[in-house]
């Protein structure tokens, strides 16, 4: 088979579970902890506004694969009630593959292996998870395993996804990161512990009540988990680079949620729509092909997979809702756009309505919890709810909440 071109590229799939947006430093960080990711925003195109579908991973990365919001694709659920993605869908390795593209997948929990559906067009799967968060293949052991699909590609154009873990909890840096990174009573030792499963399901059972500084202590080990996977992350890149195969491929960096450390007074994520769990990272880079730009417009990771297939030549599925935002890889200007997200967790599913600068937020399944609007643009961290102030407003987006549901 033909080789992968600059017009139809090997396409590496970087994905970074539970990476905060304002983690990076092309995105506004001052810690200095993602040199990689940074470098490669400053050479591609970096989307600055960039949302999830979904505040969790299962339904997160079946929008960003199937091109449809949750409440259309159907996989997500609840704990307790967890829903696979259907073999009916169409998804972007199927169009991929479908198109003679060798197709790999490196994943780490078990929402992303093949009893989810996630891996439906993926000839390749390498997936590792376990019964707990504790024990997990980490950064180093992820990039080990991508290099060997790469190993194993030949000449055939590749699709891979190369999915790292280690910013979810629970925290637990290598003790380089943790020495850079972690608050000065953690930086030599591991006797604070922070995010194993027990312990986040007792704080969700509201059965134990961490202090704002054990929160604090776990944002930093958080911070350093960031950083340990931006150097493993660079170093995948430089091995791409290595064997010559930068300039025919393209990369794509984005994660499926955020995590929230009392932002909204709650920890962890799963549970509201608002930013610290929406918003993410997400750069294109292609050398020679890709003009280095940042998009300040509103994008959502539903976009990812019609813009990949436009960007590669391979024909979209019509199944696929999202845009491709090829104008915007050229430097226009994208038209307003309206963003759904879906999903919760740990109990009944939260709604929001991104557009025209503003947010509004739903609590379908609680009567008791008012309806939030929020002006995203000069109120960023979601403090000041105008639903009652601004109900001209309020009433347009639920109007147009309830449209969209219909044609879900």
């Amino acid at each position: 088979p033909q080789g992968a071109t600059a017009q139809r590229p090997n396409v590496l799939v970087v994905a970074v579970d539970t990476l905060r947006a304002d983690r990076l430093g092309c995105l506004g960080n001052t810690r200095g902890l993602t040199p990689n990711l940074d470098r490669l925003a400053a050479s591609g195109v970096l989307f600055e506004r960039a949302y999830s579908s979904a505040p969790w991973t299962l339904p997160s990365f079946a929008s960003m694969f199937t091109s449809q919001a949750p409440e259309e694709h159907g996989a997500g659920g609840r704990v307790g009630d967890f829903r696979a993605l259907d073999a009916s869908h169409d998804t972007l390795a199927e169009r991929f593959r479908d198109a003679g593209y060798a197709t790999g997948a490196v994943v780490n929990v078990d929402f992303l292996g093949r009893a989810y559906g996630l891996m439906q067009g993926f000839e390749s799967v390498d997936e590792r998870f376990y019964a707990d968060n504790t024990h997990l293949r980490d950064a180093r052991g992820t990039t080990d395993a991508a290099l060997a699909f790469l190993d194993r590609a030949g000449s055939t154009p590749f699709l891979l996804l190369a999915h790292y873990f280690d910013p979810h909890a629970r925290y637990a840096p290598p003790a380089e990161y943790r020495a850079r990174f972690a608050d000065p009573r953690d930086q030599k030792g591991s006797a604070f512990d922070f995010g194993a499963r027990e312990q986040v399901t007792l704080w969700r059972a509201r059965r134990i009540q961490p202090t704002p500084d054990d929160f604090h202590r776990a944002e930093l080990l958080y911070d350093a988990e960031v950083a340990y996977t931006d150097a493993e992350i660079g170093r995948l890149l430089d091995e791409l680079s290595r064997r010559g195969l930068a300039q025919n491929t393209l990369v794509v960096l984005v994660a499926d949620h955020g995590e929230e450390f009392l932002d909204h007074g709650d920890w962890e994520h799963g549970h509201t729509p608002y930013d610290e769990l929406l918003h993410v990272p997400w750069i294109l880079a292609q050398p020679g092909r890709l003009v280095p730009r940042r998009v300040p417009e509103t994008v959502g990771t539903i976009d990812l997979a019609p813009t990949l297939a436009a960007w590669c030549g391979v024909p979209a599925s019509p199944s696929f809702r999202g845009r491709d935002l090829a104008p915007a890889l050229r430097g226009e200007a994208l038209p307003p756009s309206a963003l759904l997200a879906f999903g919760n967790f740990w109990g009944p599913p939260l709604e929001s309505l991104r557009s025209d600068g503003w947010k509004w937020i739903e609590h379908r399944a609680d009567a008791a919890r008012p309806p939030e609007l929020f002006h995203v643009v000069d109120d960023p961290r979601e403090s000041v709810n105008r639903a009652a102030t601004v109900r001209s407003r309020a009433e347009q987006l639920e109007r147009d909440l309830e449209l969209l549901r219909r044609v879900l």
